[in-house]
């Protein structure tokens, strides 16, 4: 990640640097042959267990990561992201713009889905179209919102007009998944029963048992090329103890999200091993900025306060202040974490050298709210999931501790990531723990989804649950995302940033260094988004 160098505890056992002799991360993987759970015939199966699980196969419905992970291996993107978030040729072998609104695509030839129907240009149309117009609470628009218009000059040409310059519109592309043009009218359930569920990518749907499994079969005619393994098990299983123990007993080949304080159970047996790599995942506190009461703060005695104190940026800050992001890091993340002081650690694009990962200081914490009229505190409830980020539920409680030595008695309540992801994004919380995975490598994505002022016609602040609004950071994204000269618009970015860090616009905890765990021979390209994609285990 540029910005941090890692220490050796973080350096990663997985095979990264095939990509700079010359070789691709994805053949890097595929040399390491395959050994997984033999099947009847003779072939292999890969078995990986998932720390969260999917709420749907429609590849267009609910962007979230799990979700976007198991899409990946049905369905392809016109460019499709490396470990890095660097853009690489997927359904689209070439891009180039020949105007600052217009896009030309070359798309590959001779791909088929996997029902035999060849890929087009009208497949990408369809596509486009239906992750922009589908209705959602997690929508896909903040990827389409700047495309004008589509044509198809010929049937493996693609013409996109955007209605400004969007010079990261390649990299958005790679976030939405192409369907057939016959399924354009399918619904989310048809895609979660198997007849939609038809692709072009690596695998092919056997059987789908939401909350349980997900069978996938090798595409032996995908264009990407032949793959190891004959079949692929999915298993959500959401408890840190229990994946680890399925594990170590044999009925997984790689699980992701190892706890901090398992991975000693690791080392110990030598018949596995651990992979590590710094993510581009960075978890935040969410407030409610927009109501005017609020419903889980209330005065000391349990009763409404007359107005919202999160609406205050000096409570903001005192909140921000009793905060030990290093402690969380070294103490609860055990060291898998490194403190953020912004979206991304600094020298990534976008992000700004004036952030400081802020300070720890709970006297001043204690003498702003008594500034801001609470000297008295308050009280509140902190919600977060138990299931979806590392140590999530640690992390929830352990805020709530700093926050209540300052005079904010606080509660936390967690849920299972089923439940939470849909209250959070209806914006029932009042103050609550959230993560995004960069998956752009660059700043504009997450201030789009979490900063922007909600626009839900344009695409901005799809994710921006505690509905902060500050005009001066939009007028300087808006212009960001208009500048297609990337030195320029990596300094609005910049600026952008200071001014929703500076206002506490959501207060940063870290950035994850994601940890999986294999048995000895598994090899993994970590990325930086924390997908666990098949297509890069090898071994």
């Amino acid at each position: 990640m540029p910005g941090f160098t890692p220490t050796r505890r973080f350096l990663t056992r997985a095979t990264l640097g095939a990509a700079l002799a010359g070789t691709t991360w994805l053949e890097a993987a595929l040399a390491q042959g395959a050994s997984g759970q033999t099947l009847p015939g003779g072939g292999k199966r890969l078995r990986i267990g998932m720390a969260a699980p999917n709420t749907t196969l429609d590849p267009h419905f609910q962007s979230n990561a799990p979700n976007n992970a198991v899409a990946s291996h049905i369905f392809d993107a016109l460019v499709t992201n490396d470990p890095a978030s660097r853009s690489l040729p997927g359904l689209a072998e070439s891009w180039t713009a020949e105007s600052d609104t217009r896009w030309v695509l070359k798309l590959r030839q001779g791909v088929t889905f996997t029902d035999g129907s060849p890929f087009t240009a009208e497949d990408a149309m369809v596509s486009l179209r239906r992750a922009n117009d589908l209705p959602s609470t997690a929508s896909f628009r903040t990827y389409t919102r700047s495309i004008k218009t589509m044509t198809a000059p010929d049937p493996h040409t693609l013409v996109i007009e955007t209605d400004g310059p969007d010079p990261l519109l390649p990299n958005s592309l790679s976030r939405i998944r192409i369907i057939r043009a016959s399924a354009k009218d399918a619904t989310t359930p048809q895609f979660n029963d198997g007849s939609g569920a038809i692709g072009t990518g690596p695998f092919v749907l056997k059987q789908y048992t939401p909350g349980s499994r997900i069978l996938l079969a090798r595409n032996p005619t995908w264009w990407g090329g032949q793959l190891p393994w004959e079949e692929v098990l999915l298993v959500p299983a959401t408890d840190d103890g229990g994946r680890l123990a399925s594990l170590l007993s044999g009925d997984f080949d790689i699980i992701e999200a190892v706890p901090s304080q398992s991975t000693g159970r690791v080392k110990e047996n030598p018949r596995f091993q651990l992979i590590r790599g710094i993510s581009s995942r960075v978890v935040y506190l969410s407030m409610d900025q927009h109501r005017d009461v609020t419903p889980f703060i209330t005065d000391r005695a349990g009763k409404p306060l007359a107005k919202n104190p999160l609406k205050d940026a000096r409570v903001r800050q005192a909140l921000s202040l009793a905060i030990s992001r290093q402690a969380i890091a070294d103490r609860v993340m055990e060291g898998d974490a490194v403190p953020a002081s912004q979206l991304l650690p600094k020298g990534a694009a976008g992000t700004s050298d004036a952030l400081a990962v802020p300070a720890y200081d709970p006297n001043r914490a204690k003498a702003l709210l008594a500034e801001a009229g609470y000297a008295e505190g308050f009280r509140m409830t902190i919600h977060g999931p138990n299931d979806r980020y590392i140590n999530d539920a640690k992390i929830v409680q352990a805020v709530a501790q700093m926050f209540t030595r300052i005079g904010i008695e606080t509660t936390a309540d967690v849920m299972p990531w089923s439940v939470y992801a849909a209250r959070s994004s209806r914006s029932e919380f009042s103050f609550n723990l959230g993560a995004w995975g960069v998956n752009t490598g660059e700043t504009s994505n997450p201030l789009k989804a979490l900063l922007a002022t909600r626009d839900a016609k344009a695409g901005m602040g799809a994710s921006n649950n505690g509905q902060y609004s500050n005009p001066e950071l939009d007028k300087r994204l808006q212009e960001a995302l208009r500048t297609m000269d990337d030195a320029a618009r990596n300094k609005l970015l910049a600026e952008a940033s200071e001014i929703a860090f500076r206002d506490f616009a959501i207060l940063p905890l870290h950035h994850e260094v994601s940890v999986w765990a294999g048995r000895q021979g598994i090899t993994y390209a970590t990325r930086a988004d924390q997908y666990t994609l098949a297509v890069g285990v090898g071994g």
